[in-house]
């Protein structure tokens, strides 16, 4: 409503009511005298102190108006250059995945979809053993605990790792990866890079 309305319109519609509400005031809350006596008071002290809360109220106005619309600039900003880093992942030939520190996948572009069969709304929300063959899950989930118990990385973080993967289709896939944590908000995130591998 008051982004409808406008703050600074809202600050110079009450900057000039507040004549007429002391008006209001004085004459039936204090009884001292009638409204349009009040209102039209010639005593400069009582003009000056009107003025001056009046002009207070509208650069209140405009003052909050500029920068609720800074704000919103900054946020259409943000997001432009959030979508923009969506389409430049959505583009890149490597598979890209992202999951939190509770194992849970949050980030997958067009490249996953094809090297894992699985399209981002139905693989995003699920666990990341999904993808990672029975017999290597207990070593992930153990790796994942000590890392995040004692900050120590295990030996597949920031460097290219030959592994194994799992297709939607059961099939486990040679590949090559990279994975990086990052801590954002106080939570872990890790973000991976994945390219199937294809030996000599």
């Amino acid at each position: 409503m008051l982004q409808q309305i406008g703050l600074a319109r809202l600050g110079i519609a009450v900057g000039l009511l507040y004549w007429p509400a002391e008006a209001l005031l004085h004459a039936y809350v204090f009884s001292n005298g009638s409204f349009l006596e009040n209102l039209l008071d010639p005593d400069p002290n009582e003009i000056w102190m009107r003025l001056l809360i009046s002009a207070a109220f509208i650069g209140f106005g405009f003052y909050a108006h500029q920068a609720v619309r800074s704000q919103q600039q900054l946020q259409s900003q943000i997001k432009k250059r959030g979508e923009r880093l969506q389409q430049i992942i959505d583009c890149t030939y490597d598979a890209y995945i992202c999951m939190n520190e509770m194992g849970i996948i949050t980030g997958w572009n067009r490249s996953a979809e094809q090297l894992f069969g699985w399209p981002a709304n139905r693989i995003i929300g699920k666990p990341i053993d999904t993808i990672i063959p029975k017999n290597m899950r207990d070593n992930h989930r153990k790796g994942m605990q000590q890392y995040l118990k004692n900050s120590i990385a295990p030996s597949w973080l920031y460097k290219p790792a030959l592994t194994k993967a799992l297709h939607r289709d059961g099939i486990e896939l040679p590949v090559m990866m990279v994975i990086t944590p990052i801590e954002s908000d106080g939570a872990q995130e890790f973000f991976a890079f994945i390219r199937a591998h294809h030996p000599d």
